[in-house]
């Protein structure tokens, strides 16, 4: 399942199917400490990202079809990111996201 959901990561750090993969009562709290709604999210991301670098990639299945993925990213600004994933009617969707600087 770390794979899979991994796979979704990317595709939303590539810019790609932010409508089908954030969860309509998706929130975000920030690499800023801003929280973000889904309609903040998808009116501020636009466009190709990139696949972030990732150390210390940890998946837990919370319960049936809800798994809390939680990794490390590396770069120019580091942080810890958490994402809740849940699976329904439209697939898997990113319910929360968080990011964590690392200083």
């Amino acid at each position: 399942m770390k794979d899979s959901l991994l796979a979704l990561e990317d595709r939303l750090a590539q810019g790609q199917d932010f409508e089908r993969l954030l969860h309509p009562d998706f929130f975000e709290f920030g690499h800023s400490g801003r929280r973000w709604s889904r309609a903040e999210v998808l009116a501020e991301l636009s466009g190709a990202g990139g696949t972030p670098a990732r150390a210390d990639v940890q998946a837990i299945d919370l319960t049936p079809g809800c798994w809390l993925l939680s990794w490390r990213s590396l770069g120019p600004r580091p942080a810890w990111r958490s994402s809740i994933w849940q699976h329904g009617a439209a697939g898997w969707q990113m319910r929360f996201h968080q990011a964590t600087p690392i200083p």
